[in-house]
């Protein structure tokens, strides 16, 4: 009986690439993921790429990428650069965190985040929804142009500080938001060093560097306060161990028999500000660029807010909010289509086969995920936004695939904060529309994807237009 030897790496096809430098010209721009598609029709959806000699293999192949996901944290770790780069900003948490460790960091992440909590934490989102309406509303009478990715981020911010360690900033109305600022430094800087051949700041530190390690201060130092200011608030009130009231104290106390540290605690409330703000936004804002061009779809959203909450302004109970079907598919649709993590980086542990692809330990590999989340081979209309795919009676459920979606993740390792992202997203959407039409201030063709460690839509300049029938 043959066996058939299994296809190693070295025979994968590969793009045309410089002779030296092999592929990282091409990559290393602000649209890399795109970059990553064009290779996918290029060469197909598994194929092998190089960076000044140093291979990778890339899948956009949803089965290849469904078992690999699967298989960690045992048989392939996140791309060990990612934790070499984040350790080296001072964050030791979940995210980055492997093995037996993520094992130990995951359960009381998974807790804090789980719906419960996010049911306690539901006031702080309706507070600052409130706020934001008000702010576009002033938008709306002054027909101004907004910078919509800019406003969202603020909103983020205001609820991931709030839920994260109970910091009431006000980012929203430009108060306090040292937050924002230091984050608009870091985020570029951890894609930009994650991507660079030679670690050359290691040697010589640039202007964007020294900010870089002002902001990294900055922040660390206001997040160990909180941290102190955590513990004195729990030893003071004894009943926050039943009813923590944010993500940090949620942290501590699960944390009583000490198996973190408190570089390792604030390692993760970093983590939640790095995950929950940054990706967030841009899905908001991405469903924005579709809202805009699809008034239709505004109607519909404004019609089951009227049916759901007819006399409030915003879905005031959580309760309220996942009757918001429609507005649940519209999120839906907006990951589909513009995933704000487009691809995934991994490193294989140990010797492993997967679909007859051999792959040695140490291989690095970058999961292509948006590929087949606008394939026709399990999308209809794979282009168009559509949300009525992901309701019941959609005939679109013929071809329909929501296993490839890999926005959040997959396997064990999907990410915790995903529940809380949806929710963030749907109260904001179902509130806009009910309050207001939109518009376009620039052609559709001038917004274009930018990838800085997350991929968010670069100049969406948007006019908001109050409706009559609004409360």
């Amino acid at each position: 009986m043959s066996h058939t030897e299994p296809t190693r790496i070295k025979t994968l096809k590969s793009p045309k690439g410089h002779m030296l430098l092999g592929h990282l010209p091409q990559f290393n721009v602000p649209n890399k993921h795109q970059v990553l598609e064009r290779w996918v029709d290029e060469c197909g959806d598994l194929f092998k790429i190089n960076f000044v000699g140093k291979v990778f293999v890339v899948s956009a192949r949803p089965s290849f990428n469904n078992v690999l996901l699967r298989q960690r944290p045992e048989v392939f770790r996140r791309f060990s650069k990612i934790d070499e780069i984040l350790k080296e900003m001072g964050v030791i948490g979940v995210f980055n965190a492997e093995g037996d460790d993520w094992k130990r960091h995951r359960k009381p992440i998974a807790e804090a985040l789980n719906v419960q909590n996010i049911k306690r934490f539901y006031p702080v989102l309706l507070s600052k929804t409130r706020t934001i309406l008000k702010k576009f509303q002033g938008y709306s009478e002054n027909q101004s142009v907004v910078d919509v990715q800019k406003e969202f981020m603020a909103f983020t911010i205001d609820i991931t500080t709030e839920i994260a360690f109970g910091h009431k900033l006000d980012t929203i109305r430009n108060k306090g938001d040292r937050f924002q600022k230091h984050l608009e430094i870091i985020f570029p800087m951890i894609n930009s060093r994650i991507t660079a051949p030679i670690p050359i700041w290691r040697f010589i530190k640039s202007k964007k560097d020294k900010a870089l390690e002002a902001s990294l201060k900055s922040i660390e130092s206001m997040i160990y306060q909180f941290i102190d200011d955590a513990k004195v608030r729990i030893e003071n009130n004894k009943s926050l161990y039943d009813a923590p009231s944010n993500f940090l104290e949620a942290l501590l106390v699960g944390n009583k028999n000490k198996h973190f540290t408190d570089k390792e605690v604030y390692g993760n409330v970093f983590t939640m500000l790095l995950a929950g703000e940054d990706t967030t936004s841009n899905s908001i804002s991405w469903a924005m660029f579709y809202l805009s061009q699809h008034p239709e779809i505004v109607t519909k959203i404004r019609e089951e807010a009227y049916e759901c909450y007819p006399n409030e302004e915003v879905p005031d109970t959580y309760d309220v909010l996942v009757q918001l079907k429609y507005t649940n598919a519209v999120v839906q649709e907006t990951i589909r289509l513009k995933p704000t993590t487009p691809q995934l980086y991994f490193e294989a542990n140990r010797d492993t086969i997967i679909e007859d692809i051999e792959i040695p330990k140490g291989t690095k590999i970058i999961l292509q995920n948006k590929v087949a989340q606008t394939n026709d081979n399990y999308f209809s209309a794979p282009d168009s936004f559509s949300p009525e795919r992901w309701l019941q009676e959609c005939p679109m459920h013929k071809n329909h695939e929501p296993s490839v979606i890999k926005t959040f993740g997959g396997g064990p390792r999907y990410c915790p904060g995903m529940q809380l992202a949806i929710t963030e997203m749907m109260i904001l959407i179902s509130t806009l529309c009910k309050h207001f039409d939109f518009e376009l201030a620039v052609n559709p063709e001038d917004i274009v994807e930018q990838f800085e460690f997350t991929m968010f839509p670069k100049n969406l300049m948007i006019k908001f237009k109050a409706i009559k029938n609004s409360l």
